[in-house]
Parts: structure tokens; sequence; C-alpha cells
């Protein structure tokens, strides 16, 4: 039989690992609502892209007869100036993209919020009347390097690198 004097100090220590068992319980709960924030945003830039690639995918069909005019890369890198003044359809149709990529469908206090993260728009032409419209961006967290060639090297690592995109085929009537 044990005496009180050799039981002192257990409660004590069962509290201690109590403690550290939710300690660590309390750790991999902050580390998985870091990982779901982190797939969060990933989630939600790449819809942002979606919705732009299908505007200007859009906005191509709109005006078919000038489509060549939309062929572009690094669109949404630089300031397009006033949409407004452009000559053409097509050139307004880039600008006003241009700016929606650099985020200006959302602003708070002239700052613009909607940006997809590091965005650009490319627009190539591979075959006649077929357009393939992309939308490159750096992701937060490393996953396969895309394969396409749209913001290649742009970026902090390859691995980083996300895209979304989308063809535009116009069809070719007889008369």
């Amino acid at each position: 039989m044990k005496t009180a004097s050799s039981q002192r100090g257990f409660a004590l220590i069962e509290v201690l690992v109590t403690m550290l068992i939710i300690a660590f319980g309390i750790l991999g709960f902050v580390g998985l609502q870091a990982n779901s924030t982190l797939a969060q945003v990933e989630a939600y830039q790449r819809s942002q892209a979606i919705v732009l690639v299908s505007d200007i995918a859009q906005r191509i069909q709109l005006n078919h007869t000038d489509a060549a005019s939309y062929v572009g890369s690094n669109i949404g890198t630089t300031a397009p100036g006033n949409c407004s003044t452009q000559p053409s359809l097509a050139a307004r149709d880039l600008c006003e993209w241009s700016l929606l990529i650099q985020g200006a469908s959302e602003t708070l206090n002239g700052s613009k919020l909607g940006a997809v993260m590091g965005a650009r728009g490319c627009i190539t032409s591979p075959a006649a009347n077929r357009y393939v419209i992309t939308l490159a961006w750096q992701g937060v967290r490393a996953s396969g390097a895309p394969n396409s060639p749209c913001g290649q090297n742009a970026y902090t690592a390859e691995n980083l690198r996300r895209v979304v995109s989308t063809s535009v085929q116009l069809a070719t009537l007889g008369s």
C-alpha cells in the first residue's frame, strides 16, 4: 500500500500531460486552418481567372470580324490608359480587360482589390479562326508547372505559376 507522501505531485503531472496533449491538438487545428485558408485563396483566384477568361472570350465572339486584333501577350501588366479613347472596339475591349486583370472592378480608397495575384493575359491564334485565351498568375503553393507558355519565367518559380485557358472557335459561314 502506498502512502500519501508517495502520491504527492501525481495530479500535477496528469494535468501537465493533459495540457501537452491539448496543446498538440490546438497546433494541429491551427495548421489545418492555415492550409484551409491557402486553399481558399487558390480557389478564389482560380474562379476570378475563369471569369476574366470567359469575359474576353465573349468579347471576341461578339466582335468576330475583328478577332485577329485581340491577339497579344502580357495583357494587364501595364496601365492601359483611358479606354474610352481607344480607336477600335477590339482595342477598347483589350483596354477594359487589362483593367479587369489589374483588379479595377473592386476598389477601396482608390486601391484595386479585385486582382488575381500578378495576373497577365495572353491571346494567341494557333489556327485560322481559332483563338486560345490564357490567364496566368502567381499561386501561393507549389504544384506542377503548367504547359502553357503564357507568363513563363515571369514568377518566382514555375511551380507557382497558374494558368486557365479556353478556346474560341469562330464559325466561317459560306455564302
